[in-house]
């Protein structure tokens, strides 16, 4: 297990950018799930989401006072870009659907093919939830993090967590069974 705190001091106090790029790394896979929880469908958009999430990271580290997890604050700058690219991406949609009506919605063969896969399936269910829906699923079932730990990155009570937590799942097993039908 590495030490998150010294690491980001390091980085902080020696400019020593071996210590951020671990810190950095340790954390990739989650970061890289949060992005795309976000709803952002294209790998390649996706991996320039994360670019912005590490720059953003980067930038921002001397900002970070030491008082929470740093994997708290890391996840709240990833799931706050994420977020920033998810509504440009909704309002400049909504635009291109005003200006050629809904034929620019139509999908590609490719992907009516891949919509027949169990797994895209499942993916497809997942990306009917809710943003938020969706946030607080990765970070409780595919991350493992605590009630709280989740509140903390969120900005939420705790209780508003479980409470959540419990109607995301709800509705999660509700889209399930409708497809199984």
């Amino acid at each position: 297990m590495i030490d998150e705190e010294a690491l980001a001091r390091r980085y902080l106090e020696n400019g020593d950018t071996d210590a951020f790029e671990t810190l950095v790394r340790a954390h990739l896979p989650t970061l890289r799930r949060l992005v795309a929880a976000a709803g952002i469908g294209d790998a390649e958009d996706r991996d320039d989401i994360l670019q912005e999430v590490l720059i953003r990271l980067h930038r921002s580290l001397e900002s970070y006072r030491f008082d929470a997890p740093l994997t708290t604050w890391m996840y709240r700058v990833a799931r706050n870009a994420a977020l920033d690219e998810f509504r440009r991406r909704k309002r400049s949609r909504m635009r291109e659907l005003r200006a050629y009506g809904p034929q620019a919605e139509s999908r590609s063969p490719e992907e009516a093919a891949l919509e027949a896969v169990r797994v895209e399936e499942l993916r497809r269910l997942f990306f009917r939830l809710s943003e938020k829906d969706r946030q607080l699923l990765v970070l409780r079932e595919r991350e493992g993090l605590r009630t709280d730990q989740i509140a903390d990155i969120l900005g939420i009570p705790p209780g508003t967590v479980k409470s959540r937590l419990a109607r995301a799942r709800k509705r999660a097993r509700k889209l399930y069974e409708k497809a199984e039908k």
